[in-house]
């Protein structure tokens, strides 16, 4: 493989991942959900994280395009250092406050360090890999969130064997330098296909106006309700989860994209028709989903021995046992159904993406904007139902708007669909690039790469032997 090559970057970009998010996520409840000290050090208020993460997502529209994609993975795994470094320190001194700044420090690290992931696997898989490959990405982190929740519940462990997996935690951070300054600018990468990544030098004036341009753009316009209506439904139905197995299933619902890419990658039927069975399946889902959820909210429970007077988690807890007890098979089955809703709707959105442009500065700007409407919708969603009684399992005002407004995005997402081609050549200019020292493929030489119309580059098409 060639260093500059497509394959040879992802796998560095999956070796980063791997040893920063992955580990991070798989440890981050078990070292520090039971820390040894009195009060919780662990950094979980919604309002802040999803705060960072819009304003993340807002600068990365910009920086991922002037600082370039090296750079901001290697800020991320120092980012990933402090937080390693934090959790030993919280260990050995007892105290939590460098643990907390490190977090929100970590927070951001990782928002922009996701936008930059999600950015090369739109842009450097050929059109027939792009689903895939972003499955595999999102599966690192699906996987590693499951296995530490279980861990975590199942065996807490005692403060010396914690202590142990933060110092492991802070090794495997400062192991994750070596692939990420091993990153290649994105200028030099070469797809599979022996196309050249698209990728122009840059100035903030010159993002600024391109941002602008592209708000001007229907399907960005098209796009923007899918990427806000799901994450404000989630946050304003407030899933909890009481044990375990709801855990494991919902998180085992998501392992479904595994499904979903095959389905959108294999060639078995144009892309347009696999875009619509896709979609079809996407609402299936949903629509499942969604009922069940409804069902459990509307369903008058026997609440015998509750008390009005206690404290709201106290009402909560209760309510949710007699969920569990009453309906039990059915509240397991929601969770199923709301993962492998929510990861499709994540992998469906990122692949659409991935059909309107292979220009990766473009990509980036529609990464950034995607990632910050995600953050702003679970982010109001939350809020809206924060002090409603009873939010997690009742219906509520908020979660019908919701409900409506992703219905919706999926009739203004029918429309972006309409006008997917077997490649990326609806945009303004088409191109393909003759620069490649590398033998085009059958694949290649039907391939049109496409940029934003203030890239202008010769179009040349190559023909099959």
């Amino acid at each position: 493989m060639k260093y500059t090559g497509a394959t040879t970057q992802l796998s560095l970009v999956f070796a980063t991942i791997l040893l920063t998010t992955g580990i991070r996520r798989l440890l981050y409840n078990y070292l520090l959900r039971i820390p040894p000290v009195t009060d919780d050090v662990a950094y979980d208020h919604l309002l802040s994280t999803s705060l960072i993460a819009f304003s993340a997502g807002l600068v990365s529209i910009f920086l991922v395009n002037l600082a370039g994609i090296r750079a901001i993975f290697v800020f991320y795994v120092l980012t990933n250092i402090l937080s390693a470094a934090s959790a030993v320190t919280t260990y050995t001194l007892g105290k939590s406050a460098f643990h907390k700044i490190a977090m929100y420090i970590t927070t951001i690290g990782y928002d922009l360090d996701r936008a930059a992931t999600l950015v090369v696997v739109l842009a450097y898989p050929g059109e027939r890999w792009k689903a895939r490959v972003l499955a595999i990405f999102l599966l690192i982190e699906y996987f590693a969130i499951t296995l530490g929740d279980i861990i975590a519940l199942v065996d807490p462990g005692s403060a010396q064997s914690r202590f142990r997996g933060a110092i492991a935690f802070l090794c495997l951070s400062c192991l994750a330098l070596v692939p990420a300054l091993a990153i290649a600018p994105s200028e030099n990468v070469v797809r599979s296909d022996g196309v050249y990544l698209v990728s122009p030098k840059t100035t903030v004036l010159t993002e600024l106006r391109q941002t602008a341009k592209m708000f001007t753009n229907k399907y960005m316009l098209l796009l923007l309700p899918y990427m806000f209506s799901y994450p404000l439904l989630f946050g304003s139905a407030e899933v909890n989860f009481p044990n375990v197995t709801a855990i494991i299933l919902y998180d085992g619902g998501k392992m479904f994209i595994v499904f979903m890419s095959q389905m959108l990658d294999v060639q078995w039927a144009g892309r347009r028709t696999r875009s619509y069975v896709g979609m079809a399946t996407l609402v299936v889902f949903f629509v499942v989903s969604i009922s069940i959820t409804a069902a459990l909210r509307i369903i008058d429970y026997d609440l015998t021995g509750l008390d009005v007077s206690w404290p709201r988690p106290q009402i909560e807890a209760f309510v949710m046992g007699a969920v569990m007890n009453q309906r039990y098979a059915m509240l397991m089955t929601s969770y199923f159904f709301a993962g492998a809703a929510s990861s499709f709707i994540e992998l469906f959105g990122y692949w659409v993406m991935g059909t309107l442009t292979n220009d990766f500065k473009s990509t980036a700007r529609f990464v950034g904007t995607y990632h910050s409407a995600m953050a702003l919708g679970g982010l109001l969603g939350y809020q809206l139902t924060n002090n409603t009684e009873h939010a997690a399992y009742t219906t509520n005002i908020p979660m019908y708007v919701a409900i409506a407004l992703t219905i919706v995005s999926f009739v203004c997402l029918y429309f972006i669909l309409r006008r997917i081609s077997e490649t990326n050549d609806w945009t303004l200019e088409r191109i393909s690039n003759r620069g490649s020292d590398t033998q085009p493929t059958s694949q290649a030489s039907m391939e049109t790469i496409t940029v934003i119309s203030d890239v202008k580059y010769e179009h040349h098409k190559e023909t099959t032997a």
